[in-house]
This record gives structure tokens, sequence and C-alpha cells, in this order.
């Protein structure tokens, strides 16, 4: 009697097949044999949310999911979506401009979760983002640059408020931005 099982995922669109002990957490396994670091474990009892991964498309917590209920699924990370969604590519550049990443404990969680429900809702209203961003908790932002950069990305260009976070050049406002105008955070794309 074999104590693994061969378990095959699409992982960010890679095929791939690995050995997993019956139980082990879709988390363990995706960072610690799958490489895929981006996958944070905060609490490891599906409380913090910064573990959520998107199979088949909807975000579940990692750390609460066997690697078994992932067998021929595909599984989706923040850098897979990165990399190959156009939404979350866009995602990554709200959260820049709003300064929504902070610590980074959070942030691939929030984002995933943030990608799962504008798939499925284009133009989500406030409360909406907030049901959807519910199960995954940040300790540094207070919420509000979250809820404002996913926001963002629903919004047509037309009802857009003028950008706070506009660009500045050797300390001088650009697009008529003043000083004191915010700028996005230079460490926030690591």
């Amino acid at each position: 009697m074999s104590s693994t099982t061969t378990l095959a995922i699409s992982l960010n669109g890679a095929e791939i097949s690995f050995e997993a002990a019956p139980g082990a957490r879709l988390s363990e396994v995706l960072r610690e044999r799958l490489g895929a670091r981006d996958v944070k474990v905060g609490c490891n009892a599906g409380d913090c949310g910064a573990c959520t991964v998107l199979i088949d498309g909807e975000p579940v917590c990692a750390c609460m999911t066997s690697a078994a209920r992932a067998d021929g699924a595909t599984v989706e990370t923040l850098a897979g979506l990165v990399k190959t969604d156009a939404l979350a590519a866009r995602l990554k550049e709200a959260f820049l401009r709003h300064g929504a990443a902070q610590c980074g404990i959070c942030t691939p969680g929030v984002m995933v979760s943030a990608v799962a429900l504008l798939r499925r809702t284009p133009s989500p209203d406030e409360r909406e983002v907030k049901d959807a961003l519910g199960g995954v908790l940040c300790r540094c932002t207070g919420y509000r640059m979250i809820i404002d950069a996913v926001s963002s990305l629903g919004t047509p260009a037309s009802e857009k408020p003028a950008d706070v976070n506009g660009p500045a050049v050797n300390g001088q406002a650009v697009n008529g931005q003043g000083v004191g105008a915010a700028i996005p955070r230079l460490d926030g794309a690591p």
C-alpha cells in the first residue's frame, strides 16, 4: 500500500504531476513542492485568506484544501494570473496606483479574490467588492485603498475621478498635480 498518490493539475498553465500524501494541504504542495511561493500562508486555519488560489476559477483557501481536491483541476495563483491574464495585470497596476499593496502578506489572496470577482462581475459595486474580499484579512491598509483599486477597474473611464496618484518627475507633479500629491510606491511592484 502506497502512502502517496499521484496527482495532476494545471498550475498557471503548466501541466504538472506530483506525489502527495493523503490529506496534504494544497498550500504546502504549491509552496514547498511546486515552487509557487506567491501562495502565502498566514494562519493555516482558513481564517486569513492569504493563501487564496483559484481552482477552476473559484477562490479557495489553499491551506484548507487538500491537494487531492485539485486533482485534474486548473489552479491559478497570483504569479500566473499576472503573467497570463490582462485583467490581473491591470489590477496589479491599480494596486500600485492606489497604494493597496503594503506589507505583501495578504496581497496575493486579495488580488486572486478580486480577479475572481471581476471575471464574473466586470463592474462590481462597493458592496460586491467588500463581500468578495471579506475572506482575506489585511492588517496594513484599512481596506479603503484595496476597495478603491478593485473598484477602479470596473468604472468606465468617463466616470472616474481624477487620479490622485499621478506620476511625478524629480519631485514635480505631472498632469497638473502639485506638491503633496500621492505617487505610486517605488517598492510596490517587488
